[in-house]
C-alpha cells in the first residue's frame, strides 16, 4: 500500500512539472509573438533595468529593427552562443544571461539559459553577418528607444564568440537548424 501511494504521488509531481514546463514555453513563445505583433517580423525587444547611481531604478526598452540585408521571415532560432563545434555552433535559448570575469587579463565567459540548447549546422552555403549595432545605453532616464540594426557580411568565422548573441534562419529539425543565414555579435 505504501509503495502505491509513493508511485501515485511521484506521478502527480511529474505531471505538474511537465505542465509548468509547458506553461513556461508558451509564455516564451507568446512574448516573442507579442513583440512581432506589436513591432513587426524580426524585431527584437530588450528590457534593461539599472540603478542610476542614486538608488533609483531606470528602465530602458530597446526595440531593434532588423537590417534590410536579413531575410523577411522570422528567424528559427536565436540566443546566446554556448560553444563551438566542428561544423556547428550551439545556442542557449529562453531567458539568457552572460557573465564575463577577467582574471590576470584573461576573460572567462559563462552563460546561463532557461530554454533548450539548439545546434546550428553550418554549411558551405550559409551566409554570415556580424552584428555591428550600437546598443550603448543612456541610463539617465527611463523610456523606450528604437535602434536600426547594422550588420556586415563576413566570411565564416573560425570560432564564434562564446557568450555572444546569435540569430539563425534555416530549416529547423528538432533541436537542430540547418543554417542558411547566421547573424552573430560579440559579448556586450
Amino acid at each position: 500500500m505504501n509503495r502505491k501511494v509513493w508511485l501515485v504521488f511521484g506521478g502527480i509531481v511529474v505531471v505538474l512539472l511537465l505542465a509548468a514546463g509547458g506553461l513556461t514555453a508558451v509564455r516564451l513563445f507568446s512574448a516573442q509573438a507579442q513583440a512581432e505583433k506589436d513591432y513587426g517580423s524580426g524585431v527584437q525587444v530588450f528590457e534593461d533595468v539599472m540603478d542610476d547611481g542614486s538608488g533609483n531604478s531606470v528602465s530602458v526598452r530597446t526595440i531593434v529593427e532588423p537590417a534590410a540585408e536579413l531575410p523577411d521571415e522570422s528567424a528559427v532560432g536565436g540566443g546566446v552562443i554556448t560553444r563551438n563545434g566542428d561544423s556547428s555552433v550551439f545556442i542557449g535559448t529562453g531567458s539568457t544571461s552572460v557573465n564575463v570575469v577577467v582574471e590576470n587579463g584573461e576573460p572567462t565567459v559563462t552563460t546561463d539559459f532557461s530554454g533548450p540548447e539548439l545546434e546550428a549546422v553550418l554549411t558551405r552555403d550559409t551566409v554570415f553577418y556580424r552584428d555591428e549595432t550600437d546598443l550603448t545605453l543612456d541610463f539617465s532616464q527611463s523610456g523606450e528607444r528604437v535602434v536600426q540594426q547594422k550588420v556586415r557580411a563576413v566570411e565564416r568565422p573560425l570560432t564564434f564568440p562564446e557568450g555572444g548573441s546569435i540569430t539563425v534562419w534555416g530549416e529547423k529539425r528538432g533541436d537542430r537548424i540547418v543554417a542558411t543565414v547566421v547573424v552573430f555579435g560579440e559579448v556586450q
